[in-house]
């Protein structure tokens, strides 16, 4: 598929496609679609989306071995990016519905009052919950990869050394799916992300193992392969 078809007719696509949860979400919460708590839904939907974007960013690499369609990793940062974005909305979301929202209307005047307050729940659920810091530092390590996606900031960086920051893409992968499983009591419908990050993992070992496997020496006396 030419460049030119894919930086202006299927770029486009994907990231319209790619913004229509979000305005999904929006539309349901704006004509009241959700259940009893609007709120919750929202942070939870996000959460998911942030995962399922996740696992598109680590499929896209072994999906061109499989495929030799090398033009899919044009899409990788932009899967990465979406990551983030909904991971981002994830996080203020439960700042904004769960913490902020309950603070009393004397505390929301304060403006100082009222962030020292939400600082004390949110490291409140943070030690009290483990899958809330796992979530936590699945969500900090997104935040160097997101600003580092840039050509501007790989130059600067340096081949090597950028992907060595973006192989944390891999443990914020792990992190989220410990995050969204662990307060799940029935996980039957969301095996699915933790088989695919998986596999992913699997294979990325495989060719990485099959790649620094040195080869057998010729014996003496063949020729060498033209």
């Amino acid at each position: 598929m030419p460049d030119r078809a894919i930086r202006f007719v299927i770029k486009p696509l994907v990231f319209t496609a790619s913004l229509l949860p979000m305005a999904l979400l929006a539309w349901s919460a704006a004509t009241h679609q959700f259940n009893a708590n609007p709120f919750n839904a929202i942070v939870r939907s996000t959460g998911y989306w942030s995962l399922r974007f996740l696992c598109l960013t680590l499929a896209i690499t072994p999906f061109r071995w499989v495929t030799r369609w090398h033009a899919a990793v044009k899409f990788r940062r932009m899967m990465g990016l979406f990551a983030f974005f909904y991971a981002l909305v994830h996080v203020i979301a439960y700042v904004v519905f769960d913490r902020i929202a309950g603070l009393e209307a004397s505390e929301r005047a304060d403006t100082w009052l009222a962030a020292r307050h939400v600082l004390w729940t949110v490291a409140a659920d943070v030690s009290q919950r483990p899958f809330f810091l796992i979530g936590l530092i699945a969500f900090v390590l997104l935040v160097p990869l997101a600003a580092t996606s840039t050509s501007g900031m790989i130059r600067r960086l340096g081949g090597r050394r950028w992907q060595r920051l973006h192989r944390c893409v891999y443990a914020a992968a792990i992190g989220s799916v410990v995050h969204t499983y662990w307060p799940l009591r029935d996980i039957t419908r969301y095996e699915l992300y933790e088989l695919i990050v998986g596999l992913i993992l699997i294979l990325r070992v495989c060719r990485a193992y099959a790649l620094r496997t040195p080869r057998r020496p010729a014996p003496i006396g063949t020729m060498p392969a033209a």
